[in-house]
């Protein structure tokens, strides 16, 4: 979408909605800091992912066009102030339109405003935008821009559908042609990667000494965790369960590992590396914890899924630095599909 369409959708409650609110059950903020607090509290800040066709509503971008919009909104705590940004392309890779911008208190209104500019299909556009009302799940503004020599007044309202789903209606203040309803989705990077892995489902796998071990993969937290919960079952009868984690982390801008255990261990590591070649998915990780009674533990796993197969190797696995095969680490660890988790 375009700037201020970031801005205004980035910025919106997170609670489950099915239409706009009436005018009469909005509110205004009463300072900046409750402003900025109320999109903090429902998660507004992150990267959102639009995809559809223009329609014909702003001056400067054609209708008929499909198109990926990616909108940031990220809050700076020095400043208080929060910023967005935008970048919209088609298909083929042309740029329709890019911009950012910041919202701020307006001290003379004493209410929020914000203000962004850009291109729109490389001509340059700016505009202001002005607080109309919040409720629980819908936030309205009005926007006015200046673009290839006009000016034009828009009224836009988001509604969050769920905790990572969006809708937009956007119409031009006074004019009688239908609204341009849009729908985004919070970014997920590690759902969009791990998914094609199939892992998702029951794994069964049978060791030397006879324990058998079942590896449940499941996503949680809205898709944005794959969680894989291993039970141990030895001959004896006694069992043990152990929990590993997949989920993205922005701050390595990869995806994250978390292994735990009944000993208590505590590994970290990040996946380096998810390749395809056809049916045959492998996923190459590192990982580096305390295990053992306060060891530093390292190693490499890499995993090939390949029909109803999960082999599951481990290299250049090492003890406080020092390279140690452990009794488990230098053999292939094969498991077979037991069902499906979809």
């Amino acid at each position: 979408m375009h700037t201020f369409i970031t801005m205004i959708m980035s910025i919106t409650t997170i609670t489950l909605a099915t239409s706009v609110a009436p005018a009469q059950s909005m509110s205004m903020p009463k300072s900046m800091n409750e402003f900025v607090n109320w999109q903090l509290d429902r998660g507004a800040c992150g990267t959102w992912i639009e995809t559809g066709v223009t329609k014909q509503m702003w001056v400067g971008i054609p209708s008929g066009l499909k198109y990926t919009s990616t909108e940031m909104m990220w809050y700076e705590p020095y400043t208080q102030q929060l910023f967005h940004s935008h970048h919209m392309v088609t298909e083929d890779g042309r740029v329709i339109s890019t911009g950012a911008g910041g919202m701020y208190w307006n001290q003379q209104t004493n209410s929020p405003m914000g203000s962004g500019s850009g291109y729109d299909m490389g001509k340059p556009y700016s505009g202001t935008s002005v607080l109309q009302g919040m409720s629980e799940d819908t936030i309205s503004w009005t926007y006015t821009e200046m673009s290839q020599g006009q000016t034009t007044t828009y009224e836009i309202s988001t509604t969050y559908t769920g905790p990572n789903t969006r809708t937009t209606s956007v119409s031009i203040k006074g004019g009688d042609d239908e609204p341009w309803t849009s729908e985004s989705t919070r970014s997920n990077p590690a759902a969009d990667l791990l998914k094609a892995s199939k892992l998702a489902g029951t794994w069964n796998f049978t060791m030397p000494d006879g324990t058998t071990m079942q590896s449940v993969f499941t996503w949680i937290a809205d898709e944005h965790v794959l969680k894989e919960e291993t039970t141990h079952v030895r001959k004896d009868g006694s069992s043990s369960v152990d929990i590993y984690l997949m989920y993205w982390d922005p701050t390595v801008d990869h995806i994250a590992t978390l292994y735990l255990d009944y000993h208590g261990t505590v590994i970290h590591g990040k996946v380096d590396s998810i390749t395809t070649n056809g049916d045959e998915v492998t996923i190459v990780s590192t990982h580096e914890g305390a295990r053992y009674g306060g060891l530093t533990m390292s190693t490499q796993m890499t995993q090939v899924i390949k029909g109803t197969t999960l082999t599951t190797t481990f290299q250049g696995m090492s003890l406080d630095g020092k390279r140690h095969e452990l009794t488990w680490s230098g053999r292939k660890n094969v498991s077979n599909w037991g069902k499906s988790g979809w």
